[in-house]
């Protein structure tokens, strides 16, 4: 049995008259008694009473008709899915994202942005840590990823630069350092501990323009965490600039770096050969936002928490 005798059968049952179901099918009246007949054939019984002046439909053809009428509109609404889902109107994207690009405001903007203008598509999101975001992706555990970059680009994946930011200096308020009103020039940051941030390369960074060697580093878990230990007194830390205006933490003071800035941002991450729609249509939604670059103070002023 194939959709097109279902649909040839509604439109007899529907008018109850062969010439004029043939007519409204654009088919021949004899090639529709033969789809019927052989209907009736797959069902073992008659589905209509033809006599020379009415057709009428049996007891089976009317428990039929309401079972035929139910098919071809759930194979409707499946043809329409798979449409839509061709379209990128339905579907799901898991996004992961490191805890910088939350407290940055782009996560926020970009989640709520999307699911106002695609209701129907279920963005699943989900913070985890940056070192597992890129075998994430290539996995298939994620599909989007949003890391604090620079970053190196594993095999497979494509970045796009989402919203720059750059690294600034978080400090014990009890720090000598911490009252400076000039920028903090690297070396004297020598012979520091330093917590240790998701994104490390502006800690590198700051040693290398230092010409020192960290030789003490304490790891830690999210940002929040990084924060309390250095609030701790533990060390201090290379964070990305944009978070000092919206994480006021009691002890802990923000400090701007000696120019050049150690640039920084928030990346998106996502597989080279990503084909779907849903998937394609976010990545395609996030390129084209705007987002508030998240920079630095004026130099040459420090940062207030």
């Amino acid at each position: 049995m194939e959709l097109r005798h279902l649909r040839y059968f509604m439109a007899v049952a529907d008018t109850l008259h062969f010439a004029a179901a043939a007519e409204n099918l654009d088919i021949a009246a004899p090639t529709l008694s033969v789809q019927i007949k052989q209907l009736e054939e797959m069902v073992g019984t008659p589905l209509f009473v033809r006599t020379k002046r009415a057709v009428h439909l049996t007891q089976a053809g009317e428990l039929f008709r309401h079972e035929a009428a139910a098919t071809l509109l759930q194979a409707q609404r499946t043809l329409d899915t798979g449409l839509r889902a061709a379209r990128g109107e339905i579907g799901q994207v898991a996004l992961g994202y490191v805890g910088s690009a939350l407290w940055s405001g782009l996560l926020g903007q970009l989640v709520c942005e999307y699911k106002q203008q695609r209701p129907q598509i279920a963005l699943l999101t989900s913070e985890r840590p940056m070192v597992s975001l890129p075998q994430d992706l290539l996995d298939g555990s994620l599909d989007v990823a949003l890391v604090r970059g620079p970053t190196p680009l594993p095999g497979g994946l494509q970045m796009r630069a989402l919203q720059r930011d750059n690294f600034c200096l978080a400090l014990p308020a009890s720090h000598p350092l911490a009252d400076a009103v000039v920028p903090i020039a690297p070396q004297q940051l020598a012979g520091e501990a330093f917590v240790m941030a998701e994104q490390t390369s502006g800690m590198h960074e700051v040693a290398r323009r230092g010409g020192f060697s960290i030789r003490q580093q304490h790891p830690s878990g999210g940002l929040v965490d990084v924060l309390a230990q250095v609030a701790f007194n533990v060390g201090i830390a290379v964070i990305p600039a944009s978070l000092s205006r919206v994480i006021s933490l009691p002890g802990v003071v923000y400090r701007s770096i000696q120019p050049p800035e150690i640039p920084s941002g928030i990346v998106m991450l996502f597989r080279q050969w990503e084909r779907t729609p849903a998937i394609v249509n976010f990545i395609s939604f996030a390129e084209s936002m705007q987002f508030d670059d998240a920079l630095i103070e004026p130099q040459g002023h420090p940062i207030k928490p």
